[in-house]
């Protein structure tokens, strides 16, 4: 509990001119005698014990594409628990999901939720939303495409990018791999049972994906949001560009809700963690690289 002094209370210089009622010499060898007690009382001095905290160790495992978010998460919540340090490690959905399974994790974030979830008996608390970019070579013209332009382009029917007001060049299709959460994102937002094209060349995570644009000038792939960086760039989509604001808004038209899942509702200190991540706070954090949940 903490104490504090009433506010109407002051201290003034007067209260230091009291006059005392013995000599100043008495008053000084009564204070010389205690002090020579007290010290008698012991011979040995007894320190203050510091309260140790215990360090707490959370594993929260993260698909590629929210990878970056979990480090970001991670940092921020170091912040209000100090006492808690983070195992991170990343990989395709499946991949994920198998060692959710096993026991290796038990959550992991991901922008992708079977439609099965239920049946597969999977829990899952949304935390965000993120969008999918289509990247292309910083030196391509074309700024933005049609969802049927994306479409026709990934099932391989436009091959060319003077098809849709480029250079004369041919069109080289990168896609995730199967099992990727983004990879099933982007083809049941869009592409529908014909799926992508079998000529893609494939890139088996979000950075292998950006590499392999940023060296291709007439390539194009996808990411997550959260995973764009200088080395390509973002095509709008139907004339709105994966943006956190514009995301939020529904205006991007590629959406996906970020999920951490696990097998049972979390308790305790991860209890913790997934409520500071829908709190204010951590929608903050979300919202740098993704957006927050509406």
């Amino acid at each position: 509990m903490f104490w504090s002094l009433p506010s109407r209370v002051q201290f003034r210089r007067s209260v230091f001119r009291v006059a005392h009622p013995y000599p100043f010499r008495r008053i000084r060898k009564t204070v010389l005698a205690l002090t020579l007690t007290l010290f008698g009382c012991s011979n040995q001095l007894v320190p203050v014990s510091t309260p140790i905290i215990p360090t707490v160790t959370l594993r929260i495992y993260a698909t590629t594409s929210t990878l970056p978010l979990a480090a970001d998460l991670g940092a921020a919540y170091n912040a209000v628990a100090p006492n808690v340090r983070f195992e991170i490690a990343s990989g395709s959905f499946d991949t994920m999901l198998g060692q959710l399974v096993a026991g290796e994790t038990p959550y992991f974030l991901s922008n992708h939720l079977p439609s099965d979830a239920e049946a597969l008996g999977l829990w899952a608390a949304p935390i965000g939303q993120d969008g999918i970019a289509m990247i292309v070579h910083p030196d391509n013209p074309v700024e933005n495409l049609t969802s049927e332009q994306v479409r026709r382009i990934f099932q391989g029917r436009i091959i060319n990018w003077r098809e849709v007001g480029g250079q004369n060049l041919p069109i080289t299709v990168f896609s995730r791999e199967d099992g990727s959460g983004t990879r099933t994102e982007l083809e049941s937002l869009l592409l529908g049972a014909r799926g992508t094209t079998p000529s893609a060349e494939i890139a088996p995570s979000s950075a292998a994906m950006r590499l392999s644009v940023s060296r291709t000038p007439g390539g194009i792939g996808y990411v997550s949001m959260g995973c764009l960086d200088p080395t390509v760039r973002a095509l709008a989509v139907d004339g709105s560009l994966p943006a956190s604001d514009q995301v939020a808004a529904y205006s991007y038209p590629l959406r996906s809700t970020l999920f951490v899942i696990g097998l049972t509702e979390p308790q305790t200190d991860y209890r913790a963690l997934i409520a500071w991540m829908q709190s204010p706070a951590g929608q903050a954090v979300i919202g740098r690289r993704y957006a927050p949940l509406g």
